[in-house]
């Protein structure tokens, strides 16, 4: 999706903004941002800013093997809805529109979204236009794809929903200024990039923002302090870890992200993701007899944390396949017979032991049943065809980590219907 909003704007230029220019290239665009981290203060000691060798854009990298990366960024040039509230330019869209739009999205999202357009309209007058300019003009995540590469996954239909809301929203506090791809181009610049703070919420940290994501904690070299309130800086710190001259210096950005939110929310997917997982739906019959009835009351009052939606993740340290999961199956096959058995006060049994032999083997064929469904509607080429595609070198990015997720997708119910196959033989 090519963006038309220009953030090179010609407006009459002030006197402290004469050094100013509209960089060409990526070299001259980097030197514009390094200046203005400088010229207000920024610490970026033992650190430098270079083309990603992970993915597309600039990182951050250690300029040392004997003296620590200490990067601390001033308030001031950090962008938050305290940003908009002393802005003398930015109008807020009426409350009206406002309430309109909370089912849609945060309300903090959209005001900075709104304000991050309302600042690159202003060009080379605003106090953010170095940093602006460094900002990419597009994103890998799916809402940019120029191509369906997710197949019918979940994140295609969560890709085609987001995508409605953001049209919603941007119906309601639209302007002739700025068209719906500037704010889709601002509202993931914002989800991609922003950090939440304690002080100040959600907020845009130049410099910080260059700090790629690694999926384990060990790996990351960097962590965050928040603000310092005696500098008035928001630090990032080196882990008490070995850093090389060269580094590339990256932050774990969350705990436990699966691909496909990696993919939906920031663009890419990592290789065999400890916290992989799929999204699948259980589906009970829809007639409304007494017996279905009397499983969803009971389904209801099974445990709190099950339901008819689960995860079903890669996890080293339980089975792929868990109790939770297998209660509810239980619970969704009992016949007329073994329903008589349960009630409140002790259908908390099927989270520890099969109801009989008979009743497990039903379960685990109803879940076999529910993953081949799901892998028929869900997936349009094989694993096999997605492993020899991914070895292709003419691979954009956003078809390259959607192949990642996929693939990781795949794995997942194979694995899954694996672990099925065994437990049935285990019951023979």
């Amino acid at each position: 999706m090519k963006r038309r909003l220009d953030c090179t704007t010609n407006h009459e230029v002030h006197a402290d903004e004469k050094q100013r220019f509209k960089p060409d290239t990526n070299l001259e665009r980097l030197n514009v941002f390094k200046h203005w981290l400088n010229e207000n203060n920024v610490i970026w000691e033992n650190v430098d800013i270079r083309p990603s060798i992970l993915y597309t854009g600039f990182a951050v990298y250690s300029t040392s093997s004997q003296e620590l990366p200490n990067i601390q960024i001033p308030t001031i040039l950090l962008m938050s809805n305290q940003s908009t509230q002393i802005s003398t330019t930015f109008v807020l869209p009426i409350s009206d529109q406002l309430d309109q739009t909370d089912e849609h999205i945060d309300r903090e999202t959209l005001i900075l979204a709104l304000f991050l357009l309302h600042e690159c309209s202003k060009g080379v007058q605003s106090h953010w236009y170095p940093y602006i300019q460094l900002l990419p003009d597009t994103f890998t995540t799916t809402l940019f794809h120029k191509e369906n590469y997710v197949e019918n996954t979940s994140a295609f239909y969560l890709t085609e929903t987001m995508r409605q809301s953001m049209t919603d929203v941007w119906n309601l506090v639209g302007s002739s200024t700025f068209q719906l791809e500037d704010f889709l181009w601002a509202y993931t610049t914002i989800t991609s990039r922003s950090f939440k703070l304690a002080e100040l919420g959600t907020a845009l940290i130049p410099l910080a923002d260059l700090a790629n994501h690694v999926s384990f904690t060990d790996e990351a070299n960097l962590y965050t302090t928040g603000i310092n309130k005696e500098t008035d800086r928001f630090v990032l710190k080196a882990k008490d870890k070995k850093i090389v001259d060269e580094e590339e210096l990256c932050l774990r950005y969350n705990s436990d992200l699966a691909n496909w939110q990696l993919l939906l929310y920031y663009g890419f997917a990592i290789d065999n993701n400890p916290s992989d997982s799929i999204l699948l739906e259980l589906k009970m019959d829809s007639n409304d007899t007494y017996e279905m009835e009397m499983k969803k009351m009971l389904l209801l009052n099974l445990s709190e944390d099950l339901s008819l939606d689960y995860e079903l993740k890669i996890d080293e340290n339980e089975p792929i396949i868990n109790e939770n999961l297998l209660a509810t199956l239980r619970l969704i096959v009992l016949s007329i017979d073994e329903l008589e058995q349960f009630n409140i006060s002790n259908v908390n049994e099927l989270l520890s032991s099969m109801v009989t032999v008979d009743n497990e083997r039903r379960a685990l064929n109803k879940l076999a049943t529910f993953l081949n469904d799901f892998k028929e509607v869900s997936f349009t080429t094989t694993l096999e065809e997605n492993l020899n595609r991914l070895k292709s070198n003419q691979l954009k990015d956003d078809e390259r980590y959607s192949l990642i997720y996929l693939i990781g997708q795949k794995q997942i119910v194979d694995n899954a219907l694996r672990w099925i196959d065994n437990a049935l033989s285990q019951l023979e």
